[in-house]
């Protein structure tokens, strides 16, 4: 039993004495880091190495600028992966080694606990209101008025609000596309999902002058044949082409 608490005793000391990290704060990705160190009674410091996120050593042995008053500092410029860059450097002064760090994120900075929230929040309203257009949809006619014999007994043109909420639809789903690719780069480490997102984006972008066009061209030729039906009707002829 001695032997347990004697151990536990030197366990606690052991995590007491351990101080944590100084970061050198979060920065933007792509965007240089300059890492500074003080030390007043140092002559030189090097950098030891700066260990990308995968663990990978980015360089190793690089000598710090001297900027006066015992400031050392390296404009570090590799910052295209995303997490947490760990730097160890030597001197001669101080306590002859060092170690520290700094985030690369995809906004340059933390996100708070309320800019999350916010940001999943509005993620959540744009989903609900694409299921809200659909429904709404789905309570709209697709064609005209028929009888059992297929003949047109009456023009309905509120079907063409179904091609306005199908454009609506498109573009509020390129929004969440763009909303979640965001979230993505915001929140995980691994990127190759926010590029996914983001190149689904940037196609469906793209594309959206085609799909306004294919849409006008639509709801012009619709409206043109129903007028022409329309005048079929008014002669009393109920016409029996599908539209």
């Amino acid at each position: 039993m001695k032997k347990i608490i004697l151990t536990l005793m030197i366990g606690i000391c052991l995590i007491s004495c351990v101080s944590p990290l100084n970061s050198l704060g979060i920065f933007k990705q792509n965007q240089d880091v300059r890492i500074t160190q003080i030390c007043s009674d140092a002559t030189y410091i090097n950098i030891s190495s700066v260990t990308y996120p995968n663990s990978t050593v980015v360089i190793s042995g690089i000598e710090m600028t001297g900027a006066g008053s015992g400031e050392f500092y390296y404009d570090f410029a590799s910052t295209s992966l995303l997490g947490r860059y760990d730097v160890r450097g030597i001197s001669d002064g101080c306590e002859k080694t060092f170690a520290t760090y700094f985030v690369i994120n995809y906004f340059g900075q933390e996100l708070s606990p309320s800019q999350s929230t916010l940001y999943l929040g509005l993620l959540g309203i744009l989903i609900f209101i694409l299921f809200v257009n659909f429904w709404g949809m789905g309570h709209l006619p697709k064609s005209n008025v028929r009888n059992e014999e297929g003949r047109i007994l009456q023009i309905n043109y509120l079907k063409y609000f179904r091609l306005v909420l199908w454009l609506f639809a498109y573009f509020l789903f390129i929004a969440i596309i763009f909303l979640s690719s965001n979230i993505a780069y915001a929140f995980l480490s691994e990127q190759m999902f926010g590029k996914l997102l983001f190149s689904i984006f940037s196609i469906l972008l793209a594309v959206s002058p085609v799909i306004i066009i294919l849409l006008l061209i639509s709801f012009f030729v619709g409206l043109y044949h129903d007028k022409e039906f329309q005048k079929l009707l008014n002669r009393g002829i109920f016409p029996g082409g599908n539209i």
